[in-house]
């Protein structure tokens, strides 16, 4: 029997968006996205030319896309106020410029029930990068040639990176357990969640760690506020606490909080900004200080981070190397985009979780992807650098098109 090696029925182009979907989160190369992308655009486009205008007219009508881009647009415009604007431009570009590829590469390209496959596809992506962390840990490339080292297992991501893919495969491998009605997609997502726990607690990032305790805290309120003295769910929410901060410990991570805890005192206590905590609470009151001054429109790109670098540099009192980074995505929105621009962010996300409020498996994910945006992006880079800014917005695109299928089934009822 001869093996064929093209077989007629397999979709191709779906299974090209999935390859996608799966190393866009590893980032090997820079090109590697203006590539991808660029096939994606134009293989949809070719696929779908007769509907094409049309399918990404009505879902860019979609309130939550709406905001969006006009925060994309708006984010162009204000390289107007930049000083020199081609600064401002060269930054936003940096950034944003893919994303005029990716929207409407993944809009036209998906229905609701491939989009939930991305998504799985997403979650497995970001438990092989936990397995390949967990291999460092354990003392695999760990070499010259490598550079890696089990105390530091993030790999060839940085970790403040890495560990925002592990905390978000956690909690959505997770809800898969729980929801998914197919016992071998049970196992594999448990298994995921397990990879995903266990590297999130061996890698570095404390912000990411808090972030984990804040939002088990926040779905252990919504999902079982009703079952609140159930004995379960109270186990379950014990075992998880006590298991993350036992690995912390194990893991000599724990001394990490502790001197976190020590920096702030100092900062408190003696106005002293040191230390890796220290220095981010000394950015965000620089930022604070030039966010009063371009409170609705902000400074516009760029121009943000040459003022906070001056202001480093006029400080007398400030003694550590120049940064040219806040080191908090939500002080550089503020400070880049004024409170116009980040309410328009803001708020794309808001009515994107309010419209999935009615799904309960797509509500909590979409919570949980967006609340680790949210407090990841108080002590961290997130939207403005790479790839984690493509990862969230393909997160986005996603929820989009199931939140879009779902307001249009509902008119369907109704009409």
């Amino acid at each position: 029997m001869r093996l064929k090696l093209y077989n007629k029925n397999v979709n191709w182009f779906n299974l090209y968006i999935y390859f996608y979907l799966f190393v866009t989160p590893w980032h090997f190369s820079k090109s590697q996205l203006s590539v991808l992308t660029t096939i994606l655009l134009i293989w949809s486009i070719v696929k779908y030319k007769d509907i094409y205008l049309e399918k990404l007219k009505k879902v860019g009508s979609f309130l939550p896309m709406v905001f969006l881009l006009i925060f994309i647009v708006y984010s162009y415009v204000s390289t107007l106020w930049s000083e020199p604007i081609s600064q401002g431009l060269e930054h936003v570009n940096t950034f944003y410029k893919y994303y005029f590829l990716i929207i409407p590469a993944i809009l036209i390209s998906m229905n609701k029930e491939e989009s939930v496959i991305g998504i799985k596809v997403l979650v497995l992506s970001f438990g092989c990068y936990a397995l390949y962390s967990i291999l460092i840990y354990l003392g695999f490339f760990n070499s010259s040639e490598y550079g890696f080292q089990p105390e530091n297992p993030t790999g060839h991501l940085r970790y403040l990176i890495a560990t925002q893919y592990m905390l978000i495969a956690f909690f959505l491998g997770s809800f898969f357990v729980y929801f998914s009605h197919i016992k071998k997609e049970k196992i594999l997502f448990l298994i995921i969640a397990i990879l995903s726990f266990f590297a999130l607690f061996i890698n570095n990032s404390r912000t990411s760690q808090l972030a984990f305790f804040i939002i088990l805290l926040i779905l252990t309120v919504l999902i079982l506020r009703k079952y609140i003295f159930n004995f379960k769910a109270i186990v379950l929410f014990l075992i998880i606490s006590f298991s993350s901060i036992y690995f912390l410990y194990k893991n000599d991570k724990f001394d990490r909080f502790v001197i976190a805890y020590n920096e702030t005192k100092k900062v408190l206590e003696n106005n002293t900004y040191s230390g890796s905590v220290g220095l981010r609470i000394y950015f965000n009151k620089v930022g604070f200080e030039i966010f009063k001054d371009n409170l609705f429109f902000g400074t516009g790109p760029k121009d943000n981070r040459i003022l906070l670098q001056e202001k480093q540099k006029l400080d007398t009192n400030y003694n550590a190397r120049i940064i040219n980074h806040f080191h908090s995505e939500h002080m550089d929105t503020l400070t880049a985009y004024g409170l116009i621009g980040y309410s328009l962010l803001f708020l794309s996300i808001v009515i994107l979780i309010y419209n999935l409020r009615k799904i309960p498996l797509y509500y909590y994910m979409s919570l949980t992807v967006f609340l680790s945006l949210f407090f990841n992006s108080f002590a961290n880079k997130t939207l403005s650098v790479k790839p984690l800014n493509y990862v969230y917005i393909i997160f986005f695109l996603l929820f989009v098109i199931i939140a879009f299928n779902e307001k249009n089934k509902k008119e369907s009822e109704l009409s």
